[in-house]
Parts: C-alpha cells; sequence; structure tokens
C-alpha cells in the first residue's frame, strides 16, 4: 500500500474508515481528501486509515483518486467511476458494496428490470445534454434538471457503475431491450411493451414459481394406473385452491394438522375486556362446502367474478383440460371455462417403497392451473372441477378423466371503500449494535391500484425524511395514509423499501434527495406505462391468468426492483425494508369485516433478499391491523411496520 497513513489503536480487527463527502478526513493532521497528482499518478493513492474497531477489515485500495492539477470542470457524458460513487461520512457503520448489493439480487431467479434499465438510460441522455425527444424525456428531463452538480458527478459514476458490471450481470438485473444507443431515446411504447413483459415474467414467479410460466403452458407427467375392481380413487386430483389445502389432500389431513384459514368459521362482534372484538368459533354443521372427518367444515373461498383462480394438483398432464362449475341447488348453472396448464416436471413419477416402483401421484406433485371466472357468473356456491381428455392410451378410464368436487363462492364486485395507513416504524435490531452511532432508516411508500378494467393508477408515492438515531427496541411514528380509495377497483398494491443510509445532516439531505429525484423518476414513467397499456387492453392477459391480489404482488415488485437497483449502483445505502402488500377488494373486505377471523401468516422472501414475517396484531368490526417484521440476514437487521387497514365505506 503506496502513499498511506495507517494509525493502530493495538486492536485485533479492523474498518475501514470512509471518508466524508466534503473532501477531508477526520484525522487529526487534516490531510487533504485528494493531493495533487505525482509523475507517476496512474499508480499513486491517496489513503487515510485510522484502525479502532473490532469489526471486519474492508480497505479499497485507490478509493480516492488524486486530483489533476489542471482540471478545469467541463460538462460531459459518463466516466468510469473509481471506488464508491458516494463516500460513507468518518465513523460510520460499515456499508455492503455495489459487488454485494447486487449479488443479493441476482441470486435465485432475478427478473430484468424494465425501469431501472429506462431510468439509467434517460440520465445518461440528460448527462450528455441530448435534446428531449418526446414527451416522457421532456418530462423525466425536468425532474433531472433538480440535479446540483455534485448529483451530477454521482449520477455519472452510477451510469459507469452500470457499463462496468458483468455482461451477464447487466442481463440479470436490467432489462437489455431497453439498452439503446445515445442517440436513441426511450419510446413510451417501448417501455410500455417492455414493463408488460416483465410483470409477466414476475406474476409468473408468484403464481408458478416459473418467470415463463404466464407465457407458455405445459402438461403435467402422466401419473395413472389402470383401476381393476372396485378403485374409487380420484387420479386427478385438486390439492389446493388458491394455496388453501382441500378435502381430498394427500396424506391425509387430521382436524389437528388444519390452518384458521382452512376451517369455516362463523364470527361476531363481542365485547371482551370492555373493547368490542371480532369472536369467532369453527363451524361444525350445515357446511357451505365439504366436511371433514365428520367433525368440521372446511372453509368455501369467497372470490369475485372475473378474479381468477389458482389450483394445484396432481394428473394435469393435458393442456387442453378445462374446469366445470356448478352452481349448488336451487341454481342450475353449468360452465365449463378454458384453463391454463402449468405442470409440474420436477417431481418424478415413480419412486421405491420397500422395494417396490410405485407411482408418485399425491399432493408431493405441484401441477397448477389456473382459470378465470366468467365477468358475468351469477353469484352462488359453486362446485369446481378439472376435467382433463384422456391422453394416458387406457381406453378404461374413458374420454374424459375429471377431479374430485371442491367449492368456491363466487361474489359480486364490491362496492366498498377502504383505507391502508402505515402506523408504526420499529426496530428490533439495529445494523451492527456493537458499532458506535445508530442506524439512519429512509423510508418510501408506492402505492398502485389495478381497476376492474384492469387498467392501472399512478403511482402515490410517501416518502418521510430520513430517522435518525434509531436504535435496538426503539420505535418511530409514522401515522401515513398510504391508500385512500374513491372509486371501484379489483386491488391494490403497497410496496415499502428502507434502506439504512447510516449518515448525518448534509449527507442525509443528500440521500434523501437524490433518492427522491429516483422515485419521481420511476413515479412520472409509470403515467406513459400506464396509458401504453391502457391503450392496448391493460393487462388483461394475465388477469386471465392470475388472482388479482397475486399480480398486484408482480407489480410491486416490478417496482421496487426498478427503484432499489438504481440506488445500489451509487448509494451507501443497505436495504433492510422490501414489501410488496397485495390485495383484492376480496382481501379487503373479509380482513375489515365482523364475519371472518383473521387470516394465518405464512413467511417469504423478497427479491432483494429480506425475509418477511408478517404478525396479525388485532381486528376488529372494520379494522384489521398487522405488523410485517423485516429481516435481513446479511446484515443480521430487523425492522418492523405496522399497517392499518380500515372499511370506510
Amino acid at each position: 500500500m503506496s502513499n498511506s497513513d495507517v494509525k493502530s489503536n493495538g486492536s485485533k480487527k479492523a474498518v475501514e474508515e470512509p471518508r466524508s463527502p466534503g473532501g477531508t478526513s477526520n484525522e487529526p493532521d487534516k490531510k487533504p481528501d485528494k493531493e495533487p497528482c505525482s509523475s507517476n499518478a496512474a499508480a499513486s493513492c491517496n489513503i487515510n486509515i485510522h484502525i479502532k474497531s473490532t469489526g471486519t477489515i474492508n480497505i479499497y485500495n485507490c478509493s480516492s483518486p488524486c486530483e489533476p492539477k489542471d482540471r478545469t470542470p467541463k460538462d460531459r457524458g459518463p466516466a468510469k467511476p473509481a471506488g464508491s460513487c458516494l463516500a460513507v461520512p468518518p465513523g460510520r457503520k460499515h456499508k455492503l458494496s455495489r459487488e454485494q448489493r447486487l449479488n443479493k439480487w441476482s441470486q435465485g431467479t432475478p427478473v430484468p428490470s424494465a425501469l431501472a434499465a429506462s431510468t439509467l438510460h434517460t440520465i445518461r441522455r440528460y448527462l450528455l445534454n441530448k435534446t428531449p425527444a418526446n414527451a416522457l424525456e421532456t418530462s423525466s428531463f425536468a425532474i433531472l434538471s433538480r440535479m446540483t452538480p455534485e448529483m451530477r458527478e454521482v449520477m455519472s459514476c452510477a451510469v459507469s457503475s452500470y457499463d462496468g458490471l458483468p455482461k451477464e450481470q447487466r442481463k440479470q438485473l436490467f432489462d437489455t431491450s431497453l439498452a439503446l444507443g445515445d442517440d436513441q431515446p426511450v419510446d413510451p411504447d417501448l417501455l410500455a411493451t417492455a414493463v408488460l413483459q416483465e410483470l409477466t415474467r414476475r406474476t409468473g414467479l408468484v403464481i408458478f414459481n416459473d418467470p415463463d410460466g404466464l407465457e407458455q403452458e405445459r402438461p403435467g407427467q402422466i401419473r395413472v394406473y389402470e383401476p381393476v375392481g372396485e378403485d374409487f380413487f380420484t387420479q386427478v386430483r385438486i390439492c389446493r385452491i388458491n394455496d388453501l389445502r382441500t378435502a381430498n389432500y394427500i396424506p391425509s389431513l387430521t382436524p389437528g394438522d388444519l390452518l384458521p384459514d382452512e376451517v369455516q368459521h362463523d364470527c361476531s362482534s363481542q365485547i371482551v375486556d370492555g373493547t368490542v372484538q371480532v369472536v369467532c368459533q369453527v363451524r361444525t354443521d350445515d357446511c357451505p362446502g365439504h366436511r371433514f372427518n365428520e367433525e368440521v367444515c372446511l372453509r368455501v373461498l369467497d372470490i369475485e367474478a372475473g378474479n381468477s383462480v389458482v389450483l394445484r394438483g396432481v394428473n394435469y398432464f393435458s393442456t387442453d383440460a378445462k374446469v366445470r362449475l356448478t352452481s349448488r341447488p336451487p341454481a342450475t348453472v353449468v360452465r365449463e371455462v378454458d384453463a391454463h396448464v402449468f405442470g409440474d416436471v420436477t417431481t418424478p413419477v415413480r419412486e421405491t417403497v420397500n422395494g417396490e416402483s410405485v407411482l408418485i401421484n399425491d399432493c408431493r406433485v405441484d401441477d397448477r392451473i389456473t382459470f378465470r371466472l366468467p365477468d358475468d357468473l351469477p353469484p352462488a356456491i359453486y362446485e369446481i372441477q378439472v376435467v382433463v381428455p384422456n391422453v394416458t392410451g387406457i381406453a378404461s378410464l374413458g374420454p374424459f378423466m375429471i377431479s374430485n368436487t371442491e367449492f368456491i363462492n363466487v361474489l359480486p364486485a364490491s362496492t366498498a371503500r377502504f383505507q391502508i395507513t402505515a402506523e408504526r416504524l420499529g426496530c428490533r435490531k439495529e445494523s451492527s449494535p456493537t458499532w458506535a452511532g445508530s442506524d439512519e432508516v429512509g423510508l418510501t411508500f408506492l402505492t398502485i391500484a389495478l381497476f376492474p378494467d384492469l387498467t392501472m393508477s399512478e403511482a402515490v408515492s410517501n416518502k418521510f425524511p430520513i430517522f435518525g438515531d434509531v436504535d435496538s427496541a426503539e420505535n418511530r411514528t409514522l401515522n401515513r395514509v398510504l391508500f385512500d380509495q374513491q372509486q371501484p377497483i379489483a386491488a391494490v398494491v403497497v410496496t415499502a423499501l428502507g434502506h439504512e443510509v447510516d449518515g448525518q445532516d448534509a449527507y442525509d439531505n443528500m440521500i434523501t434527495d437524490w433518492k427522491d429525484i429516483f422515485v419521481d423518476l420511476v413515479k412520472d414513467q409509470w403515467k406513459y406505462i400506464t396509458a401504453g397499456l391502457s391503450a392496448a387492453g391493460g393487462i388483461a392477459a394475465i388477469a386471465k391468468l392470475g388472482p388479482y391480489a397475486w399480480i398486484a404482488i408482480g407489480i410491486g415488485a416490478l417496482v421496487t426492483a426498478g427503484i432499489d437497483l438504481i440506488i445500489a449502483l451509487w448509494a451507501p445505502a443497505d436495504l433492510i425494508i422490501e414489501d410488496s402488500l397485495g390485495y383484492s377488494t376480496a382481501d379487503l373486505t373479509a380482513l375489515t369485516s365482523e364475519n371472518y377471523p383473521a387470516p394465518s401468516t405464512a413467511s417469504y422472501v423478497t427479491a432483494g433478499k429480506i425475509t418477511v414475517n408478517p404478525q396479525f396484531v388485532d381486528k376488529i368490526p372494520l379494522q384489521y391491523r398487522v405488523r410485517h417484521d423485516y429481516v435481513d440476514q446479511d446484515e443480521d437487521t430487523r425492522y418492523d411496520i405496522t399497517y392499518r387497514i380500515n372499511r370506510v365505506a
């Protein structure tokens, strides 16, 4: 290490002492952050490191280049950065490197971001002083004109950071269809097409656990045998409806195995300890669907006409399969609707048990089929069956194989109105708690509604100033309405993004102001995207194949990726909160109604590798509260946000 001044207080481990953006270090001798270049400047470094911590050593040579004596300011395009785009102030906690943050996004099954790619290209053209070529660029350039000279340098660095990424990683994370030449603007129709493709893939991940699930059908494997004698085993089987297990689930369930969501309840408002609460009892007779084990009624899902349903099961081995809907008496409606089949090609067809080869035809198999309830389907309880053409070659099975019978309750479209509020931010475990100092948390919400005609609203943002000095076990009041419904919707998504920026004063302001510019750019692009999709008929093709709430979650993942991937290129800010809360109107009705119990909750992991653990708080008539715990395993942080949903009309 040349031209370095390293001081030690005798500790066994050390952490890099980052530099302040103001150009000076915290060293007592006040050496300048950038010294004039020597004659061999290409090999020269100027690094001041003060070792004083017991944390991990992170030293990056030449992280701050020397300053050429003859440098004069001039307007120019992006230049290749040396080190971070923005340094962490001296004495602050260690941050993940750009490479580490982007590698987290590259894990698993990443879907390239159209919003991040279009935003970066628009910034590139702005930095090159290109004339706005269309309405989208005119609007975006007006937002970018808020940049200070310091931010122009950081943005130049961000674009160069993108250019310097390994080619394969760029393809994984950023939509290459928008990697245009410097003289090519982002066309709104091209952007809308790219976003629709991304949404299709993200929704495919949610519904089929495969980004290609919505774009292609594939049959499941044939797992049938020829019955001999009296054999009543149902070989085509519905194991789950929208992830809830059915009465015909194999291996067989006992009443003690059932989750609260899988059981029918009778609920009412009662005064408990002086307060009104929703109290529920398990229904045991007069079942709307199956009576399970002669003990309890299994739940019949309420689903609005026009929404889609996901069935998971066994032996959906033909893409010509359909779903049969038969209303229960006294209604007499019978419909067969087209379905989209995505078969399980991973689970083996056979296994060896006690030395004998046997079929795997239980609910370990995960064939999936989706179908859309017709808009004009009369409200009623319907029997549902999967009808599969017999392509097995076993003639005795007949021309079609029909599944077990399950039930759904079709509802008319809701006219209710709802509000969603973020009540509180909690810190259960701050980052690097042994380090002197507290977390500085930046928090942003974006809300988008999906309308009944399958168009989307503009994105509504809620930005908070940096919450400074957040320590473990501390809370911050939010009390911000994130969604206030004014017209009929099919679903709504609320996205949450939280970053640990760990700075002070001017640094906080820089991160906040610059992050806000990115959020505003994404919001601005979203206006043109929704207009383009509306002109093309909305997202009807996706809605035919997936429940509204699941599509909303896909929309949320698309937006959060577009913002956080850009931030990862330039800002030393660790992602600590990431979420997409997607609800259909039927979901919101059930959550705020006294006729339904509180739903069970399940953990999930976001694309940015944040583990989300929803925790029920309370439920009273017209109101439901839930806390989402956010865990980053890499940084060992634990934060939470409490949300409140109210029915207001």
